[in-house]
């Protein structure tokens, strides 16, 4: 059957099919490059990939985008500089290489009105030449300072600052004995070139001077450029996997086009978005973290990410971060307990109570259920009000809050709710009973509703009063519901975060540092990503096994005939 449906596909789809292979795998080819360079860190490509980091630092700290352009040679592809100086509207300054040690250092190597930038990363060096080196201007060099290669060095190279236009003079030779390098004289105000040229390799000992024009005042930098832009290269890693998944949807689009009919490929259009959206919003979030857990990855890092294994498992299990693993881990599972019990509980009995079919009992439980709608954050807030007075500086009577001021009138000194470390979590609970019973409740309604009253007149002939009715057909029959609420209220509770957040930020102290809570805070208020990263693995993994758990005792336990 296959085959005769193979033969009845056109000539000119096949070709289709063909052509989005090959523009697939094209498209792939470039996606796992930036993904391999980028977030796996390839070393074979570290030599590209650091040029890219290190132009990203510093456009970001020169506030410009990410410019430059690669060299093969990478860092070995820069330039030697002995003597530079400049002549703008009467100032004037120079460097010179014989005034500094060999070897490398940490400072700038500074002269008069020029220097050498130097970072903890981009250390300058100062290297010695194998014969003295003659200038035009009748100096003797012995040594030079050797600049880092194109991409890595547009703002870490020779910099000066004028106050006019003028002329730049720089004694300078390519570090490769065989290939000229391109110098550049950028503006940091823009990024942009304002004067270009080209440093010839050394040759008999003798070096020529290279004059660079000063259009305006100004900071600029001297740095060599090479031939591969930077900045599509950059762009790349950032959408590495958006790149992926594009080819590998060509591939399979052109694969599907070869081997079915065209009837059956519009309903794979269809779906492909919606699969598309899932690998990349969902499943693939998962996978990547995953691999920041392996790093030392922090949210305000913008340079290169060092693979350090099981540093951060080891930091959460065997290190400081186990006996806040444990304690965040107790207070969830404390949370949750109550949450469960609250809303299987609760919504059950209210669901009993409200099982009427009157016009009083549907607005009772359109106000039970009304709380469901409202954002949690502006719940909140309003809890926060009822329970402790933001604005009163926590000192004083009117800093008790709502609940406390109507407990006083009868006598009842209530504790304080939200900063006491023994009744926070009681207090973030009252929030938490105001929001589900009602939902929990609408949900048992219309399983009860579903019920048959045949069930229950036949109990009653039997003599079986409420009580028994209750326990021996309405909770049973209500398995299923139950079973679905718990599941639910499960994996809700266990990742409760917004109420936690807005009413007592995981304080005081740590009486509330849930796990949700407690990776915000390592991820957003730390800087600590990886850590983060690290928690939310193993948190995903104790979520997944005690919701497996829980499906296959349900299987075993759960009548779901009716």
């Amino acid at each position: 059957m296959r085959l005769k449906e193979r033969k009845l596909i056109s000539g000119r789809q096949r070709a289709v099919g063909a052509v989005l292979i090959v523009l697939g795998l094209l498209v792939f080819a470039i996606g796992l490059f930036g993904w391999l360079a980028g977030d796996m860190q390839l070393p074979a490509l570290s030599g590209l990939s650091d040029q890219v980091y290190a132009a990203r630092e510093a456009a970001q700290s020169a506030g410009t985008k990410v410019t430059g352009a690669f060299d093969v040679n990478g860092e070995d592809s820069g330039v030697r500089v002995f003597y530079a100086q400049f002549e703008a509207d009467g100032e004037t300054g120079a460097i010179s290489a014989q005034d500094f040690e060999q070897g490398e250092t940490r400072k700038s190597l500074k002269g008069e009105g020029l220097q050498f930038p130097g970072t903890k990363d981009q250390m300058n060096l100062v290297v010695a030449e194998e014969t003295p080196v003659t200038l035009d201007n009748g100096m003797t060099f012995t040594q030079s300072v050797k600049l880092r290669g194109a991409g890595t060095s547009k703002y870490g190279s020779l910099k000066l600052t004028v106050e006019g236009p003028g002329t730049l003079t720089v004694y300078a030779v390519s570090s490769l004995s065989d290939e000229a390098r391109k110098l550049v004289l950028y503006n940091t105000r823009n990024g942009e070139e304002v004067s270009v040229a080209e440093a010839q390799p050394l040759q008999d000992g003798a070096v020529s001077a290279l004059t660079f024009s000063i259009p305006e005042e100004g900071t600029f930098y001297l740095s060599s450029k090479g031939t591969i832009p930077i900045a599509p290269v950059s762009a790349i890693m950032n959408v590495a996997i958006v790149i992926l998944l594009i080819g590998l949807t060509l591939i399979f689009n052109g694969v599907m086009l070869r081997v079915q009919r065209w009837e059956r490929m519009k309903d794979l259009f269809c779906v492909e978005p919606v699969i598309v959206f899932f690998l990349l919003f969902v499943y693939y979030p998962v996978v990547d973290l995953v691999r920041i857990s392996f790093t030392d990855m922090g949210i305000l890092t913008t340079g290169k990410q060092e693979f350090i294994g099981f540093a951060n498992y080891n930091w959460l299990f065997n290190q400081s971060g186990a006996k806040y693993f444990w304690e965040s881990l107790r207070i969830t599972a404390t949370y949750m307990f109550w949450e469960v019990m609250i809303t299987l509980v609760g919504g059950m009995l209210l669901a009993l109570l409200f099982n009427r079919m009157t016009r009083a009992f549907n607005i009772f439980r359109t106000i039970v259920f009304m709380p469901k709608y409202i954002a949690v954050s502006t719940s909140a807030v309003v809890f926060m009000w009822i329970l402790y007075s933001p604005a009163s500086g926590g000192t004083g009577s009117q800093s008790d809050g709502i609940l406390n001021y109507v407990l006083s009138l009868f006598g009842i000194q209530g504790p304080r709710w939200l900063l006491d470390a023994n009744t926070a979590l009681t207090g973030i609970l009252f929030l938490t009973a105001w929001r589900v019973v009602g939902y929990a409740m609408m949900i048992y309604l219309s399983a009860m509703k579903g019920i048959p009253q045949d069930y229950y007149e036949a109990a009653a002939i039997d003599g079986a009063d409420g009580v028994h009715r209750f326990r021996y057909i309405t909770v049973p029959l209500l398995a299923p519901t139950t079973l679905f609420l718990f599941v639910t209220t499960f994996i809700a509770s266990m990742k409760v975060f917004q109420s936690v957040d807005v009413m007592t930020g995981g304080g005081p102290g740590t009486a509330t540092n849930v796990m949700v809570q407690w990776i915000y805070n390592l991820t957003f208020k730390d800087f600590r990503t990886a850590r983060g990263a690290a928690v939310s693995v193993i948190f995903f993994l104790i979520l997944l096994v005690c919701t497996v758990a829980t499906m296959k005792y349900s299987n075993k336990s759960v009548n779901y005939d009716s």
